[in-house]
């Protein structure tokens, strides 16, 4: 029995040091892939600092809150897009006026302090239903603080002609602001196939729209598409600019009140196209126009 105790310690301790040497590798790919990632957001950080002029047009940002803002793959995507036409990010958040609930007025002198130029609502979870009467059921990843917010921050905008440009779920608070309906592509398994995909989908753009001014065209062959709901009834000045698979709204723009900077919200995700040129002409003409309505 002592010669087979001795024979199993021996095999532990083989298999023991036969296992580290492994450990060690991971331990040591960990270490790399740590310090490339945080060199390559040094990096970044520096090519947008080099790339942006000290009076480039300051964008406030209201960003995705689902996990992959928690990788850090949708604020660098936008920042990226907003940085190559020469927008500057300003990040806001619900609290950034200091309180945990939304002060309209708190929110509005933040613009001004921050000197904001434009604002950009980009995507993440639901909008709360009860904010337009919508059926709770399926709604998925709701944050009515958020809501809340971004809801006060688009009257603030309008109100001093800043414009404003919606991304996926912007564009649904943005009809949902204006008085506007949702729907809910979840129910619709060929809606849902449609318009949440990675190989995208055409776009078709209504006739003399701002969004069809902007492009060049009135068609695009293909969006990246990655949305569970969409606009249903418009808002009040809301006006229905494009449509994709299943006549489902793809971009909607607010009547400007005289000469207003414009408000347009789209569907897709153009800022994962940064090599589309015709995509990038709608965060050009952003920017151009909150430099235009700078004050």
């Amino acid at each position: 029995m002592s010669d087979t105790h001795e024979e199993r310690n021996d095999t532990s301790t083989r298999g023991a040091k036969r296992s580290r040497p492994w450990l060690v590798r991971i331990a040591f790919a960990v270490v790399i892939i740590v310090g490339v990632y945080c060199l390559s957001r040094v990096g970044f950080q520096l090519w947008m600092h080099a790339r942006l002029p000290h009076d480039a047009p300051r964008i406030a940002f209201s960003l995705d809150d689902t996990w992959l803002n928690e990788l850090g793959i949708t604020d660098s995507t936008y920042q990226q897009a907003l940085t190559r036409v020469g927008g500057r990010l300003i990040r806001f958040e619900p609290d950034a006026a200091g309180s945990p609930e939304v002060d309209a007025e708190a929110l509005e002198a933040l613009l001004d302090r921050e000197q904001i130029d434009g604002v950009l609502l980009t995507g993440g979870g639901d909008v709360d239903p009860e904010l337009y009467g919508g059926n709770p059921n399926g709604s998925m990843m709701i944050n009515r603080l958020r809501d809340d917010f971004e809801i006060a921050l688009i009257r603030a905008a309008k109100a001093r002609g800043i414009p404003v440009l919606g991304i996926c779920r912007g564009c649904q608070i943005l009809n949902v602001a204006f008085g506007g309906t949702l729907r809910n592509l979840r129910a619709d398994e060929e809606l849902k196939k449609a318009h949440f995909t990675f190989a995208g989908h055409p776009v078709e753009l209504a006739q003399g729209s701002r969004l069809a001014e902007v492009t060049g065209d009135i068609r695009l062959d293909n969006v990246h598409s990655f949305h569970g709901q969409a606009v249903d009834k418009p808002g009040a000045g809301v006006s229905i600019v494009a449509t994709g698979p299943g006549g489902i709204v793809e971009a909607i723009e607010v009547e400007p009140d005289d000469d207003d900077c414009w408000i347009v919200g789209v569907q897709w995700h153009p800022e994962m196209a940064v090599n589309d040129a015709i995509q990038n002409r709608l965060f050009r003409a952003f920017v151009r126009r909150a430099a235009a309505c700078r004050r």
